[in-house]
């Protein structure tokens, strides 16, 4: 088991309530949701209706009590490979609008465990420290990279400059005390020249020194956002599913 497998296995047992056996064995396991320490905080909402991971071949999934029955019903022993294209996924919507919920999101989410080499030709970078993040809150160009969210605090992020002007910006915030989210943003007018994933390499880099996990989640729609993150040597880990 490598180090970013058992760092995700360990993470995952705390988002979702279960000991680490559940995450390793070929079963699919279900938990009512009561917030455990450790758990990633980012957007964190602790009346969760209905949280749901495909990790390691199979499901688990967390919520209130009526979901839960819900969701055994739907899934039951199905692999998670193919969850979301076998009619699953409709059903889930369905069961969702019968308590008055929603889909909130699926989103892909990739880690990386081992520093990158990184060519960065005539561009130079800064790095930002913590307390540098603060004046960048109302920059909109600069949207993805700083959360600003008080219980997933944006700890450092990394600058990428062009003749003095800053045409991409990764950050990074302290989801949890194992992992640590990237986020994103190049100016449009900027884009397409790969700088978007140096800013990522350079930072992912600086998160492993910290002795963090680096993760990266995007939609299944962003492909150019994914294509960052792989080009960044970051890879799939698990698929995430959340209710409103």
């Amino acid at each position: 088991m490598d180090k970013a497998f058992s760092t995700v296995v360990a993470q995952l047992s705390f988002d979702y309530n279960m000991p680490l056996s559940f995450l390793l064995d070929n079963e699919n396991h279900f938990s009512i949701y009561k917030p455990q320490e450790g758990r990633r905080r980012f957007d964190d909402n602790p009346d969760i209706f209905l949280k749901m991971a495909v990790f390691n071949g199979k499901i688990v999934a967390t919520g209130k009590e009526e979901a839960i029955e819900a969701i055994k019903g739907i899934i039951g022993k199905r692999k998670g490979d193919w969850i979301f294209d076998d009619g699953s996924l409709s059903k889930i919507i369905m069961m969702l609008s019968t308590y008055n919920r929603r889909l909130e999101m699926i989103h892909p989410f990739f880690v990386k465990s081992h520093k990158s080499f990184v060519d960065k030709g005539d561009l130079s970078y800064r790095i930002i420290e913590k307390d540098e993040i603060e004046k960048y809150r109302d920059n909109d160009d600069f949207s993805e990279a700083f959360a600003f969210d008080e219980n997933a605090p944006d700890e450092i992020g990394v600058a990428i400059m062009e003749k003095g002007e800053i045409v991409s910006m990764a950050g990074a915030s302290s989801d949890s005390m194992l992992m640590w989210q990237i986020g994103v943003n190049t100016k449009p007018k900027y884009r397409g020249k790969g700088y978007g994933k140096m800013a990522v390499d350079i930072l992912s880099d600086r998160v492993i020194d910290r002795g963090h996990l680096p993760f990266y989640g995007t939609s299944f729609s962003h492909i150019s956002s994914m294509n960052v993150a792989l080009s960044s040597s970051f890879r799939p880990m698990w698929t995430e599913l959340i209710s409103d």
